[in-house]
């Protein structure tokens, strides 16, 4: 996800553009350029340890929520006091736990959507690089969110900017996110399985899906967030112009042996279900049976 987007940057300006790394990592990427699309990329590279350490305008935090908290420590060197953080991590949360260390008011809500990026031997690909979705948690025009739409109008980079209804707009992704990412990651099931007219299209596994992201409908509303189960349709039109034979990112994380992001899906609806006393018995289940597969592989 975060190679898509650094790729539109670097082509924009590569030198406005540097991909934090650090110890193991830093040294994979100084020996071996990463890949996207066929094409090396010699990105700069952003040491927390190094000697010449910068605030840098913009921070994207594109990670896995398992490395959130090593992110939010290895950043401090590269915020200044004007610095902007856009988190584009899955899940409703991210923004309030960057905040807590950075400040609140340095963060709009944001998210990513449309993309179908596959990582695989090292090598990062995709048709579709996404759009980014980025708002006010308040719902006010802020001159922070008007200077991030217009580097992102240069650069080129996808994106729509919502001053007024962000908050929903991240539940959105967030009720198909727990539908799409836990249900396919069970079943390993690509992008057509959930495609309604497609002949790949197996309707066990939509319903499965829409059981999911109605618990999660049932819990925004009773958080005050506008969704209705009608928002459940509308992302199929979405799914749509994705590839077949994609994965979602917890399908490729199973496939790969590697933790997932279940925290921030199941867990998170069945918390907010006991909150609210609203029965959520498909997350609970997808969330029991994820942890399962984790265990086998020794990721939990």
């Amino acid at each position: 996800m975060g190679l898509t987007v650094a790729e539109t940057l670097y082509r924009h300006d590569p030198g406005k553009l540097a991909v934090l790394a650090a110890g193991g990592r830093l040294e994979r990427y100084r020996k071996k350029p990463l890949r996207i699309n066929g094409r090396a990329f010699n990105f700069s590279l952003a040491d927390p340890a190094g000697a010449a350490r910068e605030a840098f305008d913009l921070i994207i935090v594109a990670v896995k929520y398992c490395q959130l908290d090593q992110t939010i420590a290895d950043i401090k060197p590269f915020v200044g006091p004007g610095t902007i953080i856009l988190s584009l991590l899955n899940g409703i949360n991210s923004e309030e736990l960057i905040g807590q260390r950075y400040g609140r008011e340095r963060l709009p809500l944001a998210m990513i959507v449309s993309i179908d990026a596959q990582h695989r031997d090292g090598e990062t690909s995709f048709t579709r690089r996404g759009v980014v979705h980025f708002g006010d948690a308040a719902g006010e025009e802020r001159e922070r969110d008007a200077a991030v739409a217009r580097f992102f109008s240069e650069a080129g980079l996808p994106f729509e900017y919502h001053p007024r209804d962000m908050k929903k707009t991240l539940w959105y992704k967030f009720m198909v996110n727990v539908g799409v990412n836990q249900t396919s990651a069970l079943l390993r099931l690509p992008y057509r399985a959930f495609k309604r007219n497609h002949p790949g299209g197996i309707p066990e596994a939509q319903k499965i899906l829409e059981e999911a992201m109605k618990e999660l409908v049932r819990v925004a509303r009773a958080e005050g967030i506008g969704l209705e189960e009608g928002d459940i349709y509308n992302w199929y039109a979405t799914v749509e112009l994705l590839s077949d034979e994609a994965y979602t990112s917890m399908c490729q994380d199973v496939f790969a042996g590697r933790k997932t992001e279940i925290e921030l899906f199941g867990l998170t609806v069945m918390e907010y279900g006991k909150k609210h006393r609203i029965p959520t018995p498909v997350n609970e289940l997808l969330y029991w049976a994820l942890r399962a597969i984790e265990t086998s592989y020794g990721a939990a």
